[in-house]
């Protein structure tokens, strides 16, 4: 009885070996390197949104007022093209130790080299072929949410067209990083299209203004709006390379030596003093 079934559970186990097996101990691979060009779209993703905190003035900022709305805040910037091609070279290239960031990088065009060695097909193909086909992203920034910044907005853009005080309100920055697969075929990998696209958001809420900025009454920047608000500065401007304002406080320390002390209209935005460096 039992010479009958002999060879039974060999039979089984090729069944199962060639249905199951075999194609799992295929697909482990190919799956390791989608798992990590997911994680790298959510990688991008990030970058890209902490870009745009840190470089969001130009057009990237809101309009300032409603009378000239072309007033941007003026500030550290970069466009949306820029952020991406520089996702090609920092985040989805391969490099080594002696690479560094460089701000050439935002007008790179493509992959620095080649995209990364592990994102690879069996036949050494790059599983990412075209950085302009292959790599879509959207950065944008808006309004924070909430009741607050509803009721100040409108507040913030009269003051901005009444004077020189003017806030940037936008402060949800957000990045979407989608990074296409290229098709995997028949003959070589058991299915056709049975990957998708890896999209990935992230969204920040912060505030981009520096405390600092140029002082250029062209500019805007927290000096300048401070400036506005502050009559002393009038009386201290330059005129022609010349300060007024230095003639009649040495004309005043004739009479009163500590007038020599005084700095009127001076606005120095987050200057910590030399004893809190030490």
């Amino acid at each position: 009885m039992f010479a009958r079934i002999r060879g039974q559970a060999m039979v089984e186990l090729l069944i199962v070996a060639a249905l199951v097996l075999v194609p799992l101990f295929l697909a482990i691979p190919l799956l390791g390197k989608y798992l990590d060009m997911r994680a790298a779209a959510v990688q991008t993703s990030r970058y890209a949104a902490w870009e745009r905190t840190v470089w969001f003035g130009g057009a990237a900022a809101s309009g300032l007022g409603w009378i000239s709305p072309e007033n941007y805040w003026q500030a550290n910037a970069k466009t949306d093209e820029q952020i991406r091609n520089e996702l090609g070279v920092r985040q989805l290239s391969e490099t080594g130790a002696a690479d560094s960031f460089s701000s050439s990088d935002r007008d790179a065009v493509d992959f620095k080299g080649s995209t990364k060695t592990l994102w690879q097909d069996r036949r050494a193909q790059p599983l990412l072929a075209n950085y302009d086909d292959d790599i879509k992203t959207s950065v944008n920034n808006g309004d924070a949410p909430g009741t607050l910044n509803l009721i100040l907005t409108p507040i913030a853009d009269l003051a901005a067209t009444l004077g020189p005080f003017r806030l940037e309100m936008k402060g949800k920055y957000g990045a979407t990083v989608t990074i296409k697969v290229k098709d995997i075929d028949y003959d070589h990998f058991l299915a056709k299209t049975s990957t998708s696209d890896f999209s990935e958001t992230n969204i920040l809420l912060a505030n981009g203004w520096s405390a600092d900025g140029p002082d250029d009454k062209d500019k805007t920047s927290v000096k300048q709006q401070v400036k506005g608000l502050v009559p002393t500065s009038i009386i201290s401007a330059e005129f022609e390379g010349v300060k007024i304002i230095d003639y009649v406080l040495a004309a005043l320390s004739l009479l009163a030596p500590e007038a020599s002390k005084l700095e009127p209209g001076k606005i120095a935005p987050d200057v910590v003093p030399a004893d809190r460096l030490k």
